[in-house]
């Protein structure tokens, strides 16, 4: 299978999530629908040699925004609707806003993929390999991964920590504390003493 076969499985299966994801009435399933597009373009990404951004998808993407999108909608309770939405109103602006994007998409394709192509026998190149260039080039992820990690190591700590502060507030909001519940004493478990956790009583 070629690159341009994946390019277009992965571009319909972005195109029907999308779809799905405004549609469903499920919000737990627009949101999978909505991983789904999240990872198709990271795939796309990914066969366009793009790696760091193909992992930024799925690490910013699907592993925080939309797993957050998806214990918010579970931890609300958020009942489910009724499928009697009136689609049809918004059909002139999505009709619209659809039409510009095929002309856009149409262009670009005419002009990357069906531009005339130069007869290779006509063309003479040179068949010399420059190897000390070839091995010393380095690819994005090795250059953002050596300035993210020597000249912005500081910077990438103080994200880190606002991140963590950011995690622990939003499990201290959500947290619901019921004191009537019976729950365990560490420091007084491990206090306990022999002569206080036995008692001989005389049975008559």
């Amino acid at each position: 299978m070629s690159e341009f076969t994946f390019f277009y499985l992965f571009a319909g299966l972005i195109l029907i999530s999308a779809f799905m994801t405004i549609t469903v009435s499920n919000p737990v399933h627009s949101v999978l629908f909505l991983i789904l597009v999240f990872v198709g373009s990271a795939a796309v990404l990914l066969l366009m040699e793009v790696e760091f951004l193909s992992l930024m998808f799925i690490i910013i993407y699907v592993g925080a925004i939309a797993v957050l999108f998806l214990f918010v909608v579970m931890m609300l309770d958020i009942k489910l609707s009724s499928s009697n939405n009136n689609y049809l109103r918004y059909l002139s602006i999505g009709g619209f806003l659809g039409f510009l994007f095929f002309v856009e998409t149409y262009y670009l394709v005419e002009t990357s993929v069906f531009a005339p192509q130069v007869d290779s026998s006509l063309v003479l190149e040179s068949s010399y390999q420059d190897w000390i260039t070839r091995l010393d080039t380095l690819t994005n992820m090795e250059c953002l991964g050596q300035f993210l990690y020597t000249y912005y190591f500081f910077h990438f700590l103080i994200a880190g920590i606002v991140l963590l502060v950011g995690m622990i507030g939003a499990i201290v909001l959500t947290l619901h504390v019921n004191h009537t519940s019976k729950n365990q004493l560490i420091c007084k478990q491990l206090s306990r003493q022999v002569k206080n956790a036995t008692f001989l009583t005389t049975i008559s």
